[in-house]
């Protein structure tokens, strides 16, 4: 054994490295490396190592090396606490280079060329060293040696292999390693084009150290990306490979992702797919995939590099290769089916048939890229025709269930893409008992997947058999439920309600749903307010499906939808004023005063004046019908409508519309005499005319007429001059047969000829012979009165008058109301006499017989005539 001194030095300088040879030679057998003196012998060997005789370190090494070779863990970790680590570092890189002849006598022993690298190797193996302060005290050393020296040019490939060693798996020791300035030593080993396998080993280790994330946004990162790159497009095939893996940790940062120069790796990336083996195009796929998902410009990138990306994928989905490199080739086929063009290649549409095979394997996540990239793929209609040839859609809706959320949300964007416009898809689908899937998932799932579930049922029930089969009925309810979570997104919101209407049209579907009224409409109320149109719209539509039940409609509840439905009324947007009115419709039958209180009457008086934009017959209609309900509640409320409306709401085709709106403008000129000018100058001569000659609420028609005429003003409006002619062919008209209507109308053609100039206009002919034709058909005697009346006023300054009463033969007439029984009719009758007769306007008329008449009525006293009679019958007897 080694003889020490005290001093630490020898006795005899030249047998050191003897006995060193000697002891590795021994300690190649176990027995002697078992022995109680093999550890003490340790530290002297190690101090050996610091020696500056270098065939005194070597032969230390070699014994260390035979050592650690036969001997157990315990001896290992004896050397390696040993401070044995750092001597063996110093020896890299020289050994076969400087002492050719120790390493030709160390192989004559069989002892080992490279001690050095094989005792740091095998120590470095040990998890407790790895991990221990002997390795991270050693990092630095071994990263000094990856710059370039003169005197140990073997030194960096050995500290890369023993780096790469420490690295895998030990996040801690690739900090050290990047505080040594592991990172920029490596790049600019790369940059200087080492010789493969270093080339290898370097992007190796750069791989493993971006492993960490951290280090991935170290400063070098971009000098490596570089360096990497510039493997990729001209390094040896292996070197290629270890540096499509690097760039995989590389890619996993965004802000590497986003520069130019991580695009330039797609070329050489795709060159790689078209030609390497299945790992090298695993490796090219994973980093390709890592770099352009999500991005679409990168992914676009794709298309622009020279060969087919598209080509190589659907060659690895139709080949014998692994699921694993199938289910990369699909994700990329994701990434790139998210481009129109790319869609658009003949090769898409035969990717599709590999994707379904794919989605049939029994693996989850080959299944799902599968499925993602069809769902992908299905955007573009004429994919979506050729799969559905593939009946893929049972096999799609199997995948729908809560065991997997992203499998089904994807499996449903599929299952609605391949619905719209096929009905027979979507009864595959039903068949296929997506109906219970989708229950199911509404009860359980996020609202992510939720919303995806409702989408789904609104495309299913845009089908007429499907929205009011039972399969439809049970999800109302789930539906329901849904719209009442809080995580359910806006867009889930519009597909569920529109569901709900689809089915709710079919009222029949609400027979099997167990919630209260109240636990319907208060939701949908918030839906009312939303800022969303599209869901302020289907609220008020499903809300107007459930109040044509009478249940809903008495439901307090209901009383709290009056305020925004009534607010929706009056917004101006007709698609929303459509739906809110409707809904008014049942609620405005049962809390009318609700309806008022909330301003219900201003807002849908806004609709039925409003011109901008112009609602549509049936809006208005709706509106006018939502008002009368409310007016019709309490008569107070005449006073709140204006006249315009009221005027307005004649034009209805609702008897009982219009009824009320008579009656609301009769209070109004009863309350006010003045209000008829307005009502005259908002067009109610003109609409009341309109009722009367179509034969329409005639009584009250010819009521207001009248009171309108009775007013001397509104006798001087222009207007009025326009109403004589209508009247007067209402009087004529055989239909006309309500005796009330027709005194009305008489009364209405006497106020007008009170004013002198409406009696001298030109429709006043047509005027006496409605006059006449009325007194000819017998009229009660107080309608007798009124024509008298009228004609009196129509003759007594127009000679034209007095000819056409006499042409009518009104002559006769009158000598027949001579003779009345009814003084006053005949009164009436002989001053009527008078003014027919007055300036021998009609000579020729006067006969024996109307002198008699006129004589006998004198004798019956009618004192009231008589003077002007007497002289009548003296000047013509």
């Amino acid at each position: 054994m080694l003889c020490c001194k005290s001093t630490g030095g020898y006795e005899d300088t030249e047998s050191i490295w003897i006995a060193s040879l000697l002891l590795a030679i021994l300690f190649q057998d176990a027995l002697v490396v078992q022995s109680s003196a093999t550890m003490r012998i340790i530290p002297s060997l190690v101090f050996l190592l610091r020696s500056d005789e270098i065939i005194d370190k070597y032969f230390a090494a070699q014994a260390i090396a035979s050592l650690v070779c036969t001997g157990g863990k315990g001896i290992q970790l004896t050397i390696a606490n040993s401070g044995a680590v750092v001597g063996l570092i110093a020896l890299l890189g020289y050994v076969e280079s400087d002492i050719p002849n120790l390493v030709a006598l160390s192989e004559e022993f069989n002892l080992l060329c490279n001690p050095d690298q094989v005792v740091l190797g095998c120590l470095f193996e040990i998890e407790d060293v790895r991990t221990g302060a002997t390795v991270r005290k050693s990092i630095p050393l071994l990263v000094d040696l990856l710059r370039p020296m003169p005197d140990r040019p073997g030194a960096p490939p050995v500290a890369v292999h023993l780096l790469t060693r420490v690295a895998g798996g030990n996040e801690a020791n690739k900090m050290v390693m990047a505080e040594a300035g592991a990172l920029d030593a490596l790049t600019k080993y790369l940059s200087l084009g080492p010789q493969d396998p270093t080339e290898t080993a370097i992007t190796d280790l750069l791989g493993i150290l971006y492993s960490n994330p951290d280090l991935v946004h170290h400063e070098v990162s971009l000098s490596s990306l570089n360096q990497l790159i510039a493997v990729l497009r001209l390094g040896s095939r292996s070197a290629r490979f270890s540096a499509a893996r690097a760039l995989q940790e590389l890619f996993g940062a965004e802000s590497i992702r986003d520069t130019e120069m991580a695009r330039q790796s797609i070329q050489p990336l795709v060159d790689l797919l078209g030609v390497g083996s299945e790992k090298e195009q695993h490796a090219a796929l994973v980093a390709l995939i890592k770099l352009t998902a999500g991005s679409v410009s990168k992914a676009s990138a794709l298309t622009d590099v020279e060969g087919d990306p598209l080509e190589s994928l659907f060659r690895i989905l139709s080949s014998s290769s692994s699921l694993e490199l199938k289910k990369n080739a699909a994700q990329l086929c994701y990434v790139l089916f998210g481009n129109s063009n790319v869609r658009a290649m003949p090769i898409a549409s035969e990717c599709i048939q590999p994707l379904i095979s794919l989605m049939n394997s029994d693996l989850g996540d080959v299944v799902e890229s599968g499925v993602l990239a069809l769902e992908r793929l299905l955007e573009d209609e004429h994919h979506a025709d050729i799969a559905a040839t593939y009946e893929v859609v049972s096999l799609l809706v199997g995948f729908v269930s809560e065991l997997n959320y992203q499998l089904s949300e994807t499996s449903i964007s599929a299952l609605i893409k391949l619905g719209k416009d096929r009905p027979q898809c979507k009864l595959d689908m039903v068949n296929a008992g997506i109906i219970d899937s989708a229950v199911e998932m509404l009860l359980a799932s996020p609202g992510s997947v939720c919303a995806s579930v409702a989408e789904l049922l609104r495309i299913l029930t845009n089908n007429s058999g499907i929205a009011k089969s039972s399969d439809a009925a049970r999800t109302v309810e789930p539906l329901f439920l849904l719209l009442q979570r809080e995580d359910f997104t806006m867009w889930g919101q519009h597909s569920a309600l529109q569901a709900l209407v689809n089915i709710l049209e079919k009222p029949q579907s609400l027979a099997t749903l167990k919630l209260t009224p109240s636990q319907v409409i208060k939701p949908l109320i918030s839906f009312l307010e939303s800022p969303s149109q599209a869901i302020q719209q289907l609220g008020t539509e499903l809300l107007s499906h459930l109040l044509e039940q009478e249940h809903f409609q008495h439901d307090i509840t209901t009383k709290n939808a009056v305020v925004p439905l009534v607010q929706l009324a009056g917004i101006g947007i007709l698609s929303l004023q459509q739906t809110a009115i409707k809904a008014l419709e049942s609620i405005s039958m049962s809390w009318p005063k609700a309806v008022a209180d909330a301003g219900g009457i201003f807002e849908l008086s806004k609709v039925i004046v409003q011109d901008d934009p112009q609602p549509s017959h049936a809006l208005w209609e709706s509106a006018a019908l939502v008002l009368s309900n409310v007016l019709r509640s309490n008569s107070e409320y005449y006073f709140k409508v204006s006249i315009v409306v009221l005027v307005k709401l004649l034009h209805s085709t609702l008897d009982s519309t219009i009824q009320l709106a008579l009656s609301g403008l009769l209070v109004h000129e009863r309350s006010d005499t003045s209000s008829a000018v307005l009502m005259a100058e908002a067009g109610a001569i003109d609409a009341v005319l309109e009722l009367l000659t179509s034969h329409q609420c005639e009584e009250a028609s010819g009521t207001l007429l009248e009171a309108l005429f009775n007013n001397i003003r509104v006798r001087e409006m222009k207007v009025a001059k326009y109403a004589i002619a209508p009247l007067s062919q209402y009087l004529l008209d055989p239909q006309t047969i309500l005796p009330s209507a027709r005194f009305l109308a008489t009364l209405a053609l006497g106020d007008l000829f009170q004013h002198e100039g409406l009696a001298r206009s030109s429709d006043a002919v047509s005027a006496c012979r409605a006059l006449i034709n009325l007194l000819e058909d017998q009229p009660t005697e107080e309608m007798k009165m009124v024509a008298i009346c009228a004609l009196q006023s129509l003759v007594m300054h127009s000679r034209t008058n007095r000819r056409a009463v006499a042409e009518a033969g009104g002559i006769l007439l009158v000598q027949e109301l001579l003779l009345s029984q009814n003084t006053e009719v005949a009164g009436q009758a002989a001053l009527l006499i008078k003014y027919l007769f007055s300036n021998h306007t009609l000579q020729e008329y006067v006969s024996n017989e109307l002198v008699r008449s006129l004589t006998a009525a004198l004798e019956k006293e009618l004192w009231s005539t008589a003077t002007v009679n007497e002289e009548f019958c003296e000047q013509y007897s």
